[in-house]
């Protein structure tokens, strides 16, 4: 009786799996991951005792939260550019607040200072640097045209005469295929090198016009320790010392990092602009803010903005040569500075990250994402690291030292069969000797 009855309500439960499925086939066009993950939820709740349903519920809420937030990340974009902001400036308002200020004071301060230094560049710096940007782009297509002429009236089809080669046909290639190519090869690399100024330009003239964001950054500014405080609250009591302490590692490391790197990129991208101006270079203001946003991927920004600045250098008149060697002078130097100076007085060796690593990590980084990918592959790896070594020294002394003994023995050489504490003894012994004499 029993076994019919179980039969029966397996039959039951099939059956009614079919009808869902079909049902769900049919009104597909209208199920989201809300209805889906809902009934996952519901489905797999009276089961939840199991590890693997606790898993698969878990990894069903996680999903829905990735793509929530991918669906809705340019409805969040404001806010996250507001945190972000609010977050540099927090230690300028902190320190005001010290000095007698009241936090929403300081606050305003702060935020009244931000817009006026985005307004200020968008109405003096961008215009300039956009037409100084077009006349790069102009210089680069006529080297180009220049140098097409200076292929089809040289001495090259004389010389491929003299071997009996077709010099029409090679006149031809040159003319329609040589020269449109090398057009476009410059001025793909300068579009791309200096296509960051349309998209900065864009997004500062969204932060002017959005009159959100301002707002969004006094409220926070003035009620950030409250919210921190809200996020640590969300830990369990247990865990909540921990959490504390890594918040703070990541403040340290994040916080000082973000604000000098942004102040050395400053200062580097107004040396590079004086530098250039005194030289003679064209297009100097251009290519300093170029050079102080690239300033934030080692080594890849150095070597671009070296080259980038030496190519204009030679649009820029005689003496060209004195010009490409005071460039090069110049931008090394920058990096010496930025070595000795800049780096451990305003960054300081928080971010220290070995050279081999951290190319490693720029290649990965901008693989995946990109030039943003670039422009956080420093933070993040040392984040990465900090974690890790915070992982490391939160472990057992006893796993520790356990895990220190083993490899020790395993490296020790194998004895000639003496035990352990006459091997020990005698040592013992010799190091006496020693101590006497």
């Amino acid at each position: 009786m029993d076994q019919s009855r179980t039969n029966s309500e397996t039959i039951v439960v099939a059956i009614a799996a079919l009808l869902l499925v079909a049902l769900g086939y049919t009104v597909n066009a209208i199920i989201s991951p809300f209805v889906l993950v809902g009934a996952i939820l519901y489905l797999l709740f009276p089961f939840r005792e199991a590890l693997l349903v606790r898993r698969i519920m878990w990894l069903a809420l996680f999903l829905f939260v990735v793509w929530f937030f991918y669906s809705v990340l340019h409805l969040l974009a404001p806010f996250l550019i507001a945190f972000l902001l609010a977050y540099i400036l927090n230690p300028v308002v902190a320190r005001l607040a010290t000095k007698g200020f009241p936090r929403w004071a300081s606050s305003l301060i702060a935020v009244v200072l931000l817009i006026g230094s985005v307004v200020a560049v968008m109405l003096f710096v961008v215009p300039l640097a956009i037409q100084q940007f077009n006349g790069i782009l102009a210089g680069v297509t006529g080297i180009a045209r220049d140098f097409s002429v200076f292929l089809q009236s040289g001495k090259i089809f004389d010389f491929l005469a003299s071997y009996g080669l077709p010099v029409d046909k090679a006149r031809e290639m040159i003319s329609e295929q040589i020269t449109p190519r090398l057009e476009n090869l410059l001025t793909n690399l300068f579009g791309g090198v200096f296509g960051f100024l349309t998209g900065v330009s864009s997004l500062a003239l969204q932060l002017i016009n959005a009159i959100i964001i301002p707002f969004l950054v006094f409220y926070l500014l003035m009620d950030f320790p409250v919210i921190t405080h809200r996020f640590l609250m969300f830990v369990p009591k247990e865990r909540r010392q921990r959490a504390e302490e890594l918040g703070r590692m990541v403040d340290r490391l994040m916080g000082r990092y973000f604000r000098g790197a942004i102040t050395v990129a400053f200062l580097q991208g107004t040396i590079s602009a004086l530098g250039l101006w005194m030289i003679g270079v064209q297009y100097a203001l251009v290519l300093g803010i170029m050079t102080g946003i690239l300033n934030f991927i080692p080594y890849v920004g150095l070597i671009t903005s070296l080259v980038v600045s030496s190519i204009v250098a030679l649009l820029s008149g005689d003496p060209v040569l004195v010009k490409v060697i005071g460039v090069a002078i110049l931008y090394l130097s920058q990096k010496l500075l930025e070595a000795t100076v800049f780096g451990p007085k305003i960054i300081g060796n928080q971010v220290g990250i070995h050279p081999v690593l951290l190319i490693l990590c720029l290649l990965v980084f901008g693989f995946f994402l990109g030039f943003v990918g670039l422009l956080i592959a420093v933070p993040a790896t040392a984040l990465i690291i900090a974690s890790v070594k915070e992982w490391e020294a939160s472990r057992p002394p006893a796993r520790r030292s356990r895990s220190v003994a083993e490899a020790l023995e395993r490296k020790r050489p194998k004895d000639s069969g003496k035990p352990a504490s006459q091997d020990s003894q005698k040592r013992a012994g010799k190091s006496g000797l020693h101590q006497e004499s």
